[in-house]
């Protein structure tokens, strides 16, 4: 399952509807293998200054870290 659909479900589970985080992204101009290879810390800051609030996940619940190695290849 991809990080998107985890983030749909997880979203829909917590009564937030459905919610596309890879989606998201890509409307920002993020694709995901430009996060591959990529620590959690610069990751984040990248999808962070394409205006992207992180907050709002972590307002889910969502482990953010876990969320993002998901596209990064790496661990939290």
């Amino acid at each position: 399952m991809g990080l998107g659909d985890m983030l749909g479900k997880a979203a829909g589970a917590l009564g937030g509807g459905e919610f596309d985080f890879a989606s998201k992204m890509g409307e920002l101009g993020v694709d995901p293998s430009m996060l591959q290879g990529l620590d959690i810390d610069a990751a984040k800051s990248m999808i962070e200054e394409k205006g992207f609030d992180l907050s709002m996940l972590d307002s889910l619940g969502l482990n953010i870290d876990d969320l993002i190695a998901k596209f990064t290849g790496g661990g939290a």
